[in-house]
């Protein structure tokens, strides 16, 4: 892992900020694939990723607490709640250039993505590979993919203001571009799917993390005593991640912006009252079908 390391502080040297990559009207960050390939041929790559019949796949939103589940994820198949020693980075598809790195983990791969749900790799859908979805309250991911874009600028090209960038999560011109038509696109495989996608709130896993990493390890299949699930919800509480997770980002300024705060409703300290009148208008329109139900605190 710290060959791992020592390769994303290279990397990150080595580069310059530029115009986020697009395909199909939507941003992406400038990770080593889409600036050495563009954008439409890395996501046909992802798609066309050879998938196991036993990949566990973590499809979320950016900002929506994917290290978190990956975590979660990482000990209930591992049988542990000892942290992982490896960077979700290293298995997330969007930054892997070369996919023949993935043969060498040990079976279930663990593999993340915040590529919108028609991108998936095309295996995980045609075997039904296991897929767990974390939905949060999109004002508190518009609050912390501000802080991120601005912390990770080389691959987000981001250098505004907090104004700035509501506008661009408003219009759906930050990287990875609509949170509704993420999320829309989950719920329609949903039904398409049944039984393959296993969907967690990141705010009823704050609030009551056994009871739903009970029902996180039923969908996988895992059995798990009492005392192992309450040992997971330890280990991966915010305060601990924070402390003791492996964190790439660290290589930027010595203290990493990935575990910032982990909190219910930072948002507040974002949003100005006009700013929160124009988004709760927009999420009313955009999302009134959806049966999604979302925690606003």
């Amino acid at each position: 892992m710290a060959l791992d390391l020592e390769k994303i502080k290279k990397i990150r040297e080595s580069l310059e900020p530029v115009p986020l990559p697009e395909h199909d009207g939507v941003c992406y960050p400038s990770f080593l694939p889409f600036r050495e390939k563009g954008a439409e041929q890395a996501l046909k790559d992802i798609t066309n990723f050879q998938s196991s019949d036993t990949d566990i796949m973590i499809c979320t939103y950016a900002k929506s607490g994917t290290h978190w589940i990956n975590e979660i994820t990482s000990m209930l198949i591992r049988k542990t709640a000892e942290l992982d020693n490896k960077d979700k980075a290293t298995t997330m598809l969007e930054t892997i250039s070369d996919f023949s790195v993935t043969d060498d983990l040990q079976s279930p791969r663990l593999l993340n993505t915040h590529c919108q749900f028609r991108y998936l790799p095309k295996g995980q859908i045609v075997q039904r590979g296991k897929i767990i979805h974390m939905i949060r309250n999109p004002k508190d991911i518009c609050a912390s993919y501000y802080y991120h874009s601005r912390k990770d600028n080389i691959f987000l090209s981001f250098f505004g203001t907090w104004n700035e960038f509501f506008d661009l999560w408003m219009s759906a011109k930050c990287a990875y571009g609509s949170w509704y038509t993420y999320e829309k696109g989950i719920e329609q495989a949903e039904k398409d799917y049944p039984c393959m996608i296993f969907t967690c709130s990141y705010e009823e896993m704050k609030k009551d993390t056994e009871r739903e990493l009970k029902r996180l390890a039923d969908f996988l299949e895992i059995p798990c005593t009492e005392s192992t699930l309450e040992d997971i919800a330890k280990a991966t509480s915010f305060q601990n991640m924070q402390h003791h997770k492996l964190d790439s980002t660290k290589e930027l300024d010595g203290k990493g912006f990935i575990y910032r705060k982990g909190e219910i409703g930072d948002w507040k300290n974002y949003f100005t009252v006009a700013q929160n009148e124009r988004f709760d208008e927009q999420y009313t329109e955009r999302f009134k079908d959806s049966t999604y139900k979302l925690t606003f605190e």
